[in-house]
């Protein structure tokens, strides 16, 4: 198998499988693999998908981040939203706002639902500070 889009619907058909109640190290390990040859071969979907398991799966936010940015870069919305988790998690708010502010604007309802969600808790935040 020598095709980038091959390669990507093997991994998300594989990602279908997983249930996250057993060890599946070898198939999470063979996912990866075929998004990573994806990605490498410069298909555009393939910087989303593996930013997200690796973001999802492997818990990275350090590796998924480049990928994400990358996807987020070629228009990918959902990376978007990714892109601001990660910037929430990492308690980076301003970074979050305006990724989410990004992803909304593509019409990514997640990242819509994040922002609002998030601007709620900095204006909660600042009223209780001011109290």
């Amino acid at each position: 198998m020598s095709d980038p889009e091959a390669w990507l619907a093997m991994a998300l058909s594989l990602e279908e499988d997983l249930t996250g109640y057993e060890d599946e190290s070898e198939a999470e390990q063979e996912i990866e693999n075929l998004l990573r040859r994806a990605a490498d071969a410069g298909l555009p979907k393939a910087f989303g998908e593996l930013g997200s398991f690796l973001w999802h799966v492997r818990e990275s936010d350090e590796d998924a981040y480049p990928w994400l940015l990358r996807a987020a870069e070629s228009g990918d919305a959902a990376a978007t939203n990714l892109l601001g988790d990660i910037h929430d998690f990492r308690d980076e708010p301003e970074e979050a706002v305006a990724w989410y502010e990004k992803g909304a604007a593509l019409g990514d309802e997640q990242a819509a639902a994040s922002l609002a969600a998030l601007r709620g808790t900095l204006a909660h935040r600042k009223s209780a500070a001011c109290s």
